[in-house]
């Protein structure tokens, strides 16, 4: 469930860094939470022959300080030392990632997509895509756009794409209890893959898809009423990815919440969908 009281917040000094950065700061603010602030320093093993010659030639305790300095002042205003841990870590940044944050109980990790330019905008940066396919709490990941992101100011319009499987139903209260607590509505989608109208008239075709349509929405009442909840749904045909998109831009969501890894058994590989998504979206993203 949400009620974050530990976020972690992996920082690399990119300019992505800096546009999350308020968004954590905004996060531990409503949940009163600390925030350990991580960078992983990756050094390069001795993989090479001449690795003995360049590795002697490397001052590691110099860039270890360098490292340690351009963490420390890293937003300062905005991380001050009573509510929030700087640390910094040797070995693969994913790895580290996920190690601290289960032996450190964190509730939640918050971090950029990376990836951009006309080929990157296809994909997630890896680190980014590795520590979403190893860690089990929630992972908050920004918007895949160029331009810096507004400043946050909490969340008011919260979509939920739902995949009506039988994690369904934690994923609806995970998603009902964060929009209370953030004071926000919560709508819901789910897209059916293959119920998308083709062009031209298709009558059988659309018999079919008008039972998908039924039978999806059937499922929804039922989930809503074990659930106990009432919000309004929307059910399209379409793929996956562009269904939560267009939904989310129609909503004006300011927030997406998708269940990570309860996807593949209708829709496909987990990393398809779920990477998808959140590349595509045109807000931030929380898989749970």
């Amino acid at each position: 469930m949400s009620s974050f009281k530990h976020i972690l917040f992996p920082v690399d000094f990119s300019e992505q860094s800096c546009y999350v950065a308020p968004y954590v700061a905004c996060m531990a603010r409503r949940y009163a939470a600390r925030v350990t602030l991580l960078h992983a320093m990756e050094l390069t093993t001795g993989a090479y022959p001449a690795w003995p010659v360049y590795g002697a030639a490397i001052d590691l305790q110099g860039l270890e300080d360098d490292r340690k300095q351009r963490l420390e002042l890293f937003q300062p205003t905005l991380f001050e030392p009573g509510a929030s841990t700087r640390l910094i870590l040797e070995g693969e940044p994913a790895w580290r990632i996920a190690e601290f944050a289960e032996k450190e109980n964190v509730d939640l990790i918050m971090m950029p997509t990376h990836g951009y330019g006309p080929f990157r905008q296809l994909l997630l940066g890896s680190v980014t895509a590795k520590v979403l396919h190893d860690v089990k709490c929630p992972v908050w990941t920004s918007a895949h756009v160029r331009e810096a992101p507004a400043p946050p100011s909490g969340y008011r319009n919260v979509l939920s794409a739902v995949d009506l499987t039988e994690m369904s139903l934690p994923l609806l209260r995970w998603a009902t209890l964060f929009a209370c607590e953030q004071r926000a509505t919560l709508k819901l989608v789910h897209a059916i893959p293959g119920a998308k109208a083709p062009a031209g008239f298709d009558m059988e075709g659309a018999r079919f898809r008008a039972a998908l349509h039924d039978l999806a929405r059937d499922e929804f009442a039922d989930l809503q009423k074990e659930a106990g909840t009432s919000f309004e749904a929307v059910v399209q045909g379409g793929d996956v990815a562009d269904v939560v998109r267009k939904t989310a831009e129609d909503t004006i969501a300011d927030l997406v919440v998708i269940g990570r890894g309860t996807m593949s058994k209708l829709f496909g590989r987990m990393r398809t969908q779920v990477y998808s998504i959140i590349r595509d979206a045109p807000c931030p993203v929380i898989s749970v």
